[in-house]
Parts: structure tokens; C-alpha cells; sequence
């Protein structure tokens, strides 16, 4: 029994302290390369590099992005990008 009431009580004190814990931003900022695009599925492939304010180390993945940000890119081509956390889905893409 006494250690399910220690373990309420740590969960009762961390409870206030998590709670108050930082948002997540709306949007960050990152860099990287463009592998593909497919205007169709309005999606774009990047190898980005790291993006400290989500975490994310360097990787390749696909996103989301409006149609407007996918017009002019072209494969190889360095970009940088705005990109909404909580979708995961690209709001800009800026080539350098």
C-alpha cells in the first residue's frame, strides 16, 4: 500500500509543475534540400538538417504543403521552410 501512496503523491506534486510546462511553437523554421515533389498529393519530400526548437534531428521526409509553395521547386534545389508542428505540414518553402 505504501508504495501506490508515494506514487500518488509524485504524481500530485509533478501534476501543477507539468502543467506548466512550455507550448509547443506554431511555427518553426528549418533547412534543407529537395528531393521530390508531387504536385498532385500536394506534397514535397526534404532532407532537412536539425530542427532543435521540435527536437527533430536531420532527416528525409515528405510534407504536406499548399500549392503555392510547391510552385518553382525543383529536385536538388536548398531551401528554407516554415513548418507548422502540431500538423506537420509545411506553411512556406523559400528557395535559397
Amino acid at each position: 500500500m505504501r508504495p501506490v501512496l508515494a506514487a500518488l503523491a509524485a504524481a500530485l506534486i509533478a501534476g501543477p509543475a507539468l502543467a506548466q510546462a512550455p507550448a509547443a511553437p506554431k511555427v518553426v523554421t528549418g533547412a534543407g534540400e529537395v528531393k521530390a515533389i508531387d504536385a498532385k498529393a500536394g506534397s514535397v519530400t526534404l532532407h532537412h538538417g536539425p530542427i532543435p526548437a521540435i527536437n527533430w534531428p536531420a532527416m528525409t521526409m515528405k510534407f504536406k504543403a499548399p500549392p503555392e509553395a510547391l510552385k518553382g521547386l525543383k529536385p536538388g534545389q536548398a531551401v528554407t521552410f516554415t513548418l507548422d508542428p502540431a500538423s506537420n505540414e509545411l506553411t512556406s518553402v523559400t528557395p535559397k
